[in-house]
């Protein structure tokens, strides 16, 4: 139909473009209305348009509308058509055009009309030829079915496999009819051995059962003997925590006076040989103490029974403290400790520190036992996951000998050393390591290492802890004035310059550093113009030591032009003797400490220390607890010893009973301001007396501390379920029990603060010391007093004792050396200075020691004049001090 249409378009503009040449030629309007009125009749056309020659005007045309009736031009039409357009000329020059518009509207409904006609008799023809398959197919296959679809449903009901279709007919409903027979037939074979299984199934089922109730009377049986052994197993579980914590305790309980007893000898006259042997058996104490603590933490950890704390705690103060527990290892072994916590860690977290404490000592322990020469380095940084959680990484890297590879896939295991042999040089369990992985991973972290026999090991593990908010905003920021000042530093430690440099800007100082002394001297002269504020440097360094290079300086500017701090981890008395003769400002020992370090540059330039920043003096103040009475309940008299002379000078009163029958009395007779309380006793044990005491006595604000050798898990709540304050283990750590009695009576019972500030104002810090002279001249002395008190812990009998046995071992130093230097024996003569040097800084006397350096460095330099006329100072110095020894023993004897 399209196709036709097409065709006419093409026959209509061709008549059209002949039969308007005459009018059009003419301009004869109304004939062309009249042709194209003519040929607008058929529907098909939906416009007829005639133009001028130019193709764009319209001379005449109609359209039609939206009703379809014919109307004259008025605008071009829109939409699907079929166009045509023919030129109209004469001779061959156009005069106009002719353009036509066909509208498939009308196809298209006649295809609709013709495919529907077509749809309805095919529809018919369907439906007639359906009718005459339905009467057939009911008549030849519906009869049948349905009769067979009868006899199935009756045989369904009835169960009567034995009946049969009967059903005359031909073809495939005959086949289909035998088919169904055959089938009914086989259902009745397959029912019939179908009941005899059943009667097989039936007779299986009873003897299944059967067995099943043998079964399970056997199993009840097996249940009864496992709960014989879960319980045997829990009484040995029971008996093996009983035992442990029985050895635990009476283990601690002779350690405690060992130790004890041992540290208060410390305290008392004795030769250095005395010395010595002390030193071993406290040392050997504690190495004991750490082997029964590993043992008891590894048997925690094999039950599964180590529990770990959330409490806050201030992450920066727990590395210092540990820090501080390897400054003799340090010293000893010529080997730098670098503490070095990055920005960003936070000042307080939540966790366990005890245990976080426990692993870092084992690392650090480790690091040092295999580590004779060179530097560890402990660093700490953090990453923020988000504002309340940080990942935390620890580094404990050491110069030391390495692991060997083929220990280290087993070298978190228990009892697994680097050296197993028995000829092995260093010693330990082989549970540190093993305990310290346990633990972190109880944190939640992950233990790992690096290493590389005679290169070093480096030890990391990392914790996710909360972060605790912080009570302060602590920024370490120096004075206007001293913002943006040039700093020297010296030291050939490069983790050590590179900690000092991030400390330094930190606090708002413009730090340069150098490795040696010459080069900074040399820096020193390059600035004289634009000197630097102030130099910090290190005592021992390679070619020129730290005091010899500020000798140098010192000939150029004095103390107030240019400061100098000194970090030393040398012996200290030594470094102070050096400091002082090197006019030092200040020392500072090592491992360095950020709030150290600032509180020292603060002091230095005259300004105070901000509260905040102030570091409280650890050591007990003599008679600072003198206002305040406590009962010591202990039944060990060797331990009562101990705890008393601990106490002793604090000045604190001190009554004992023996059992926790007799201190219920006592603390109804007495008014006591604190309790110490053993556990284990005879008649009343301390659990039984504390509740008495609290809940039959009413005596709840009275401060009872548990003193106990029990260590095992739980012991710590057991006591503060009890009713108990505190917890103190033995073996007494001294400064623990002290600083636990402190904070324990200020929670109740304010300590004055004159008791306190009167005898603590001038004691320095450990980790700063000044060099000023501090010797009392009114009057001529030769010992700092107060300094060298302060030393042995304020008793006067003790220094006169230890100034009887100096006088009595130097008493022929004059004539010792004058025949050694008589003899040339300059080596000789410069050891036995060296010696008195040390003993001369030990107590205080200040200006003998630094004459005997003089004479030492005469001696050491061959140079026998000069160590003549030193002797002749050093023997005056001498003379003087035995002068005012005596005056002493007068005095106090």
């Amino acid at each position: 139909m399209l196709n036709e249409l097409n065709q006419k378009a093409d026959g209509l503009v061709e008549r059209l473009s002949e039969s308007l040449i005459t009018p059009l030629w003419n301009v004869d309007q109304a004939a062309i209305n009249r042709i194209l009125l003519s040929e607008m009749n058929d529907k098909r056309i939906k416009a007829i348009l005639v133009t001028e020659d130019n193709g764009n005007n319209v001379f005449a045309g109609k359209i039609r509308n939206e009703s379809w009736n014919i109307v004259d031009f008025k605008t071009w039409p829109i939409g699907k058509f079929v166009k045509r357009k023919a030129e109209i000329s004469i001779m061959n020059q156009p005069i106009g055009a002719v353009e036509i518009f066909l509208s498939p509207k009308f196809v298209d409904d006649e295809l609709y009309h013709s495919i529907l006609s077509s749809l309805l008799r095919t529809v018919m023809l369907v439906l007639l030829i359906n009718l005459a398959l339905f009467i057939t197919m009911r008549r030849v296959l519906i009869s049948p079915i349905a009769k067979l679809s009868q006899t199935a449903r009756q045989i369904s009901l009835d169960k009567n496999y034995s009946a049969r279709v009967q059903i005359e007919c031909k073809g495939e409903m005959e086949s289909l009819v035998a088919n169904f027979n055959n089938m009914l037939q086989q259902i009745e074979e397959q029912d019939l051995k179908l009941k005899q299984y059943s009667g097989q199934l039936q007779e299986k089922i009873h003897q299944s059962n059967k067995n099943l109730e043998n079964s399970y009377r056997e199993l009840k049986i097996i249940n009864r003997e496992l709960e014989v052994a879960r319980d045997a197993a829990e009484a040995a579980s029971k008996s093996k925590s009983e035992f442990m914590a029985n050895v635990s305790h009476e283990i601690r309980t002779p350690m405690n006076a060992i130790i004890g007893m041992a540290d208060l000898t410390m305290e008392t006259p004795l030769s250095p040989k005395q010395r010595e042997f002390l030193n071993i058996i406290i040392s050997s104490g504690k190495v004991l103490l750490r082997l029964i603590n590993d043992i008891l933490d590894f048997s925690k950890i094999e039950a599964g029974k180590l529990n770990l704390e959330e409490v806050s705690f201030n992450l920066h103060q727990l590395i210092h403290d540990i820090s501080d527990l390897f400054v003799e290892q340090m010293v000893a072994s010529q080997t730098e400790l670098v503490i070095d916590i990055r920005p960003g860690v936070p000042q307080r977290i939540i966790g366990d520190p005890l245990r976080l404490r426990q692993v870092l000592i084992n690392i650090t322990a480790n690091a040092f036992k295999f580590t004779t020469k060179g530097e560890i380095i402990i660093t700490v940084s953090a990453d923020k996951l988000n504002s309340r959680k940080a990942e935390i990484v620890f580094a404990i890297k050491d110069t030391g000998i390495g692991i060997p590879e083929d220990v280290q896939p087993h070298l978190f295991e228990a009892f697994k050393q680097a050296d197993g042999s028995t000829t092995r040089k260093y010693g330990g369990t082989g549970l540190g390591l093993s305990i310290s992985k346990r633990i972190v991973d109880l944190m939640g972290g992950n233990i790992w290492f690096r290493s590389k026999p005679d290169e070093g090991s480096t030890f990391f593990f990392t914790i996710t802890p909360n972060v605790a908010a912080e009570p302060v905003n602590k920024e370490f920021t120096l004075p206007e004035n001293l913002q943006g000042a040039p700093v020297l530093v010296v030291d050939d430690n490069f983790a050590v310059r590179s900690v000092l440099v991030r400390y330094l800007k930190l606090f708002g100082l413009k730090p340069v550093s150098v490795p040696d002394a010459e080069k900074a001297m040399e820096l020193i002269r390059e600035h004289e113009n634009n000197q630097f504020k102030l130099v910090i440097i290190d005592l021992r360094l390679p070619g020129m030591n730290g005091d010899e290079a500020s000798i140098e300086i010192r000939k150029s500017y004095s103390k107030e032009e240019l400061p100098i701090l000194m970090i030393t981890s040398t012996e200290l008395n030594t470094a102070i003797v050096k400091a002082q003769n090197a006019q030092i400002n200040k020392m500072i020992s090592k491992p360095l400490k950020q709030i150290t370090l600032f509180n020292s540059i603060l002091d230095t330039f005259g300004y105070d220390i901000p509260k905040e920043y102030a570091q409280k003096p650890s050591k007990p103040v003599k008679n600072e607890l003198k206002d305040y009475r406590l009962l010591l309940v202990e039944d060990n008299p060797i331990n009562q010893q101990v705890a008393e002379q601990i106490l002793l000078p604090t000045g604190i009163a001190i009554d004992s009973a023996s059992n926790g029958k007799e201190a219920t009395r006592m603390v109804q007779e007495t008014k006591y301001d604190i309790v110490l309380m053993d556990i284990q006793m005879p008649e009343m044990d301390g659990y039984e007396a504390t509740a008495k005491i609290r809940n039959e006595l009413g005596m709840t604000e009275l401060p009872i501390i548990a003193m106990t050798a029990h260590a095992m898990r739980g012991d710590k709540e057991k006591c503060l379920e009890a009713g108990m304050d505190e917890y103190i283990p033995k073996p007494i750590d001294k400064e623990h029990m002290i600083n636990t009695l402190r904070a324990q009576i200020a929670k109740r019972n304010p300590i004055t603060p004159g008791h306190v500030k009167q005898e603590s104002d001038h004691t320095p810090a450990p980790e700063t010391i000044s060099t000023e002279s501090s010797v009392n001249n009114a009057g001529g002395s030769k010992i700092n007093m107060e300094e060298v008190l302060e030393r042995i812990g304020g008793d006067m009998d003790i220094l006169v004792s230890i100034l009887r046995n100096f006088r009595d071992y130097n008493r022929d130093f004059n004539k010792d050396m004058r025949i050694l230097l008589q003899n040339n024996q300059l080596k000789e003569a410069g050891e036995r200075a060296h010696t008195l040097k040390g003993s001369a800084a030990n107590i205080s006397a200040q200006e003998l020691a630094m004459a005997t350096l003089e004479l030492e460095k005469a001696c050491k330099s061959n140079l026998k004049d000069e160590a003549m006329q030193a002797l002749e100072q050093t023997s005056t110095q001498l003379d003087l001090l035995f002068e005012e020894i005596t005056t002493l023993e007068k005095d106090y004897v």
